[in-house]
């Protein structure tokens, strides 16, 4: 999908995704169901949202459940043994086991701002920034927020409507959950939109590491996937990223997100990795989502543990920003934005 869905809701031409599931009812006793009858229920609800247009959403009553109730239920059992991402830690979140995000059930903001240097569709965007993550790349500059992951405040729902009607007074156009990873801290997320009565689109800046079932809670959710597509191989994402079976699960994840919503495609270029990375990751968007904006980053800056990898420990040349460049230009991609 283009970005036809997401401007149209910043231009007031559609509500949220978000928000339509928020009023669209569910039998009360939805969360007496079994799991696979919850999912079944789920699935019929969230194709149903594609078919109701502006002015046909069911205003919902007080006391009455919502799909995003339905999302949350099914949430938290999965935190009972949690499946979110590809490494299935299988601990339990809900009662203080953690994984190798280092997140139990709460989720915390270590940073929260307005931003203008994003993709120029967003700005100005409400980012907040969730600690936790569930990849471990070497040159991640929001490290702080993974190996800390009770920096800053804790999300709840009142902090989270207070911080969210702030920023849309000041310009803000969406709310735009950032991380270390904002899938890993789902439950914390749906919980907190059951408080907001504003309807602003929602931008998921992921890794796309997830399963299917975390790509299906996003469905009805997310406006707007900025999706980072950081390895063209699974070799260099164990070694840079720290993770198995990378390259097949996002590109799978890619194309869902496309269907879901709107989508672009970021991909931080790393010194040394543009035969390895870039051109793989390219050629693959080009064949198969040659319509959706792809964002080549050429602004790489070594952080965190980078400083102890000769290849990453290094800004990009202008050879290589070049050669960048005249890859992207060559697979002949219909949008593309260019960041150094």
């Amino acid at each position: 999908m283009s970005l036809a869905h997401y401007l149209a809701v910043v231009k007031g031409k559609r509500l949220p995704l978000w928000w339509r599931s928020k009023f669209l009812a569910v039998p009360d006793n939805f969360s007496s169901l079994p799991t696979e009858q919850l999912w079944q229920l789920h699935d019929e609800l969230t194709k149903s949202l594609r078919t109701k247009k502006r002015g046909n959403e069911p205003t919902q009553q007080a006391g009455k459940s919502s799909l995003l109730d339905l999302k949350i239920e099914l949430t938290r059992r999965i935190y009972r043994s949690c499946t979110l991402c590809p490494l299935v830690c299988r601990t339990d979140r809900l009662n203080g086991e953690m994984g190798r995000c280092g997140l139990k059930a709460d989720a915390h903001v270590f940073r929260d701002g307005l931003l203008v240097s994003e993709e120029p569709f967003i700005v100005p965007t409400h980012e907040l920034f969730l600690a936790g993550c569930n990849m471990r790349c070497k040159f991640c500059q929001a490290w702080e927020g993974i190996v800390r992951t009770k920096l800053g405040f804790k999300l709840t729902g009142s902090k989270f409507a207070s911080a969210v009607e702030l920023k849309a007074k000041q310009g803000a156009l969406n709310i735009h959950f950032v991380g270390g990873e904002p899938t890993v801290n789902l439950l914390a997320v749906l919980v907190s939109l059951k408080s907001l009565d504003l309807p602003l689109p929602i931008v998921w800046n992921t890794n796309l590491f997830a399963t299917d079932e975390a790509m299906k809670l996003l469905d009805g959710v997310v406006d707007l996937f900025v999706a980072d597509f950081k390895f063209g191989n699974d070799e260099c994402a164990q070694a840079v990223g720290g993770v198995e079976s990378y390259v097949a699960t996002v590109q799978n994840n890619l194309l869902k997100a496309s269907q879901i919503t709107s989508l672009v495609i970021r991909h931080l270029v790393m010194p040394g990795h543009i035969e390895c990375c870039l051109e793989p990751v390219v050629s693959w968007v080009a064949q198969n989502l040659p319509k959706v904006t792809f964002h080549l980053m050429l602004n790489y800056v070594p952080d965190w543990k980078a400083w102890r990898d000769k290849a990453l420990s290094r800004r990009l040349s202008q050879s290589e920003k070049q050669t960048a460049k005249a890859i992207v230009k060559s697979k002949g991609l219909k949008r593309v934005l260019i960041s150094e």
